[in-house]
């Protein structure tokens, strides 16, 4: 998948936002932060580490062919574009939204375990 076109909205110092359309005119919005802007957030919270949000890209410099390079990257790396969609719908999850995702996966957990424990119990009675 090919990127189509790329608009980006400066956010603060050394971060913007980014929206990019693909060839098959998706629309995925990201961030792109370089480390002079995670080093001043840790500077204006007086901390050693950058404090949680959501992901973004990090990138050395915000010219065109690097943040194009950055976003094809995370385009290229996987068929599904999982980075892509990863660091797109990060931004808009809510709670909720989280604790279905976990109680879902909690549940094919226990299905598996479930799954896997009657197979044990079959080996172990077929021996």
């Amino acid at each position: 998948m090919k990127i189509k076109k790329i608009e980006c909205f400066n956010l603060a110092n050394e971060s913007l936002d980014v929206f990019v359309t693909l060839e098959n005119d998706d629309d995925y919005l990201v961030e792109l932060v370089t480390f002079q802007c995670l080093s001043t957030r840790m500077e204006e919270t007086e901390s050693d580490f950058v404090p949680t949000r959501y992901p973004y890209i990090i990138v050395s410099k915000l010219t065109h062919e690097i943040i194009r390079a950055a976003i094809q990257e995370c385009i290229d790396e996987r068929e599904d574009l999982y980075w892509l969609k990863l660091y797109h719908i990060t931004a808009t999850l809510n709670i909720q939204d989280i604790d279905e995702i976990l109680d879902r996966k909690e549940k094919e957990k226990a299905e598996l375990d479930a799954e896997m424990d009657a197979k044990r119990y079959a080996k172990i009675e077929g021996e």
